[in-house]
């Protein structure tokens, strides 16, 4: 079996990826004219194209690569975890931390692929999937960190992510709760480029930059990841075909005058 090393690397580059995503979109649209220069919501600098095809491709590879990480960290849990509760016969806070982290994974991806002009239902529920099943996934692994810190002497990483934690809870609701206000205010025809003169103008800016600052703390969640999976190797499966024995797999001695 093949040893694998280096599993930090996927925290790193979901961190790396992500906001270079966001603002190379943002910088594109701000140049295109697409958006307004103060703090557009992130999905607003995904809207047209050539921004739009950036924003999917790139944030697709991101959303697959957080999932590689939420994997990894379910099996660190289960490997390491004595703390487990099940949750009837076949379920452990372990496991809905994974359903819930692939939610945010799926979101995210849904969020790539349906823009905000085009499908804005669909949209929508991506982005809920993401960010507030991303909160809920990292509360659990703020848990987990504190029955590991025992284990290992990583306080500090509980410390961090339930500060973290605590801070991308209130950004979330922030966003939710001034988008949905601001919404209900605005009367202008292009939300790309709010306005004073459109309504629930401050509104949406502290909609907006909520939903930017909690990206970043999201990403910065994910990095916490680092130290933990530099700790971590994976043995690659065997390979096994049901019904073709060993002999099968033998290369048969050549016949004279084949050629090998």
């Amino acid at each position: 079996m093949t040893k694998k090393e280096n599993l930090h690397i996927f925290p790193s580059l979901v961190c790396l990826l992500a906001p270079t995503t966001f603002l190379i979109t943002f910088a594109v649209a701000v140049k295109l004219g697409h958006v307004s220069t103060i703090l557009p919501y992130i999905s607003d600098t995904g809207n047209h194209m050539p921004e739009s095809c950036i924003f999917s491709q790139f944030l697709n590879m991101t959303a697959f690569l957080l999932l590689i990480c939420v994997y990894i960290r379910y099996l660190q849990i289960e490997s390491l975890a004595t703390f487990k509760t099940p949750i009837g016969p076949r379920l452990s806070y372990n496991a809905i931390s994974w359903y819930t982290g692939f939610l945010a994974c799926l979101g995210m991806g849904i969020v790539a692929n349906f823009q905000v002009e085009n499908i804005y239902q669909v949209h929508y529920v991506g982005a809920l999937l993401s960010f507030v099943g991303g909160s809920f996934y990292f509360s659990f692994q703020t848990i987990f960190s504190y029955h590991l810190s025992k284990l290992d002497n990583s306080r500090y990483l509980f410390y961090t992510r339930c500060a973290l934690c605590v801070l991308s809870a209130c950004l979330c609701v922030l966003a939710i709760a001034y988008g949905i206000t601001s919404s209900a205010e605005y009367h202008g025809n292009n939300s790309s480029h709010w306005s004073w003169s459109d309504g629930g103008y401050v509104l949406h800016v502290v909609s907006s930059s909520s939903e930017w600052l909690l990206a970043f703390c999201q990403c910065a969640l994910v990095l916490t990841f680092m130290p933990e999976f530099k700790r971590i190797s994976i043995y690659s499966p065997k390979f096994e075909i049901r019904g073709i024995h060993d002999v099968d797999l033998e290369r048969p001695e050549p016949q004279s005058g084949e050629i090998v």
